[in-house]
């Protein structure tokens, strides 16, 4: 962009200057004026871009970047699941806990129901579905004493809102004095496979304009993965001696006919 305004403006005094091959020079006050009054606007156009670009939030620029991709098909979700505590807990009370998150996510059309998953815990599940999307809540009991909770949000039709429903689990987290990392995954879907010089030229557009750093990687085809670190985001996990907050995925789903693409922050906890 400054390029092009600087070479724009240098063939203007250029053009301002010289006539007749370059030999002879003419001045025009007139022009001289127009051309500092272009110069002027576009210094101003300049610093606006460069500013507003510098103040995105880091996952402001994670939603722009992925944004600017040409998928068939996207989607996102959030989740975090953490431990509540090591208290025993009646199931009204479970009950009266997920229905308050229910109603801080902004959901009241939702079914709950209970089992005994495979490991023998105790599972209390409160559910909504919509066309738009899906939240799964569930209040998981272990040995009858150690309670855990799951938040899962669903958005099917857009990428745009997930870093919103982020901050409301936050908050959820913190309300419940719950230390959990929060995961947000954007998908898009691409029609057919990608070979690995496609693979490689889509991540690494992602990466540049996020401008997130690489700690680790593996490009092949059968594991195609990324993990990153931007400093524009709080939030982040240690892998080996590295921090890592950004993890770019690509996998193929044969079934569907469709390269699969997720972007994660801090990781990605889907399977792909």
């Amino acid at each position: 962009m400054l390029k092009d305004i600087f070479f724009y403006i240098k063939m203007s005094i250029r053009g301002e200057l010289e006539t007749d091959g370059g030999k002879k020079k003419i001045k025009y006050p007139f022009q001289k004026i127009a051309i500092v009054i272009a110069l002027a606007l576009w210094t101003i156009t300049a610093i606006n871009i460069l500013y507003s670009e510098s103040a995105l939030s880091g996952e402001e620029r994670i939603i722009s970047a992925f944004g600017r991709q040409t998928y068939s098909d996207v989607s996102s979700s959030v989740s975090a699941y953490g431990k509540y505590g090591d208290i025993s807990i009646s199931d009204s009370a479970k009950k009266l806990i997920l229905e308050n998150i229910a109603e801080k996510i902004g959901i009241n059309h939702y079914m709950i129901s209970d089992l005994v998953d495979e490991e023998y815990n105790s599972v209390k599940t409160l559910s909504q579905t919509s066309v738009n999307g899906d939240v799964i809540l569930k209040f998981i009991t272990h040995d009858e004493d150690k309670q855990y909770i799951y938040i899962g949000i669903t958005l099917k039709n857009g990428i745009e809102s997930a870093f919103t429903y982020e901050k409301i689990v936050k908050q959820i987290l913190k309300d419940l004095e719950m230390t959990s990392a929060v995961n947000v995954n954007l998908k898009g879907e691409i029609n057919g496979e990608l070979d690995i010089q496609e693979k490689n030229a889509l991540a690494d557009s992602l990466l540049g304009e996020v401008g997130a750093k690489i700690v680790t990687q593996n490009r092949t085809d059968d594991l195609y993965v990324i993990y990153g670190y931007d400093d524009e985001i709080d939030e982040y996990i240690n892998v080996g001696r590295g921090k890592v907050n950004v993890c770019i995925s690509v996998n193929y789903d044969e079934i569907k006919d469709v390269t699969c693409v997720y972007f994660s922050t801090p990781m990605n906890n889907q399977d792909f």
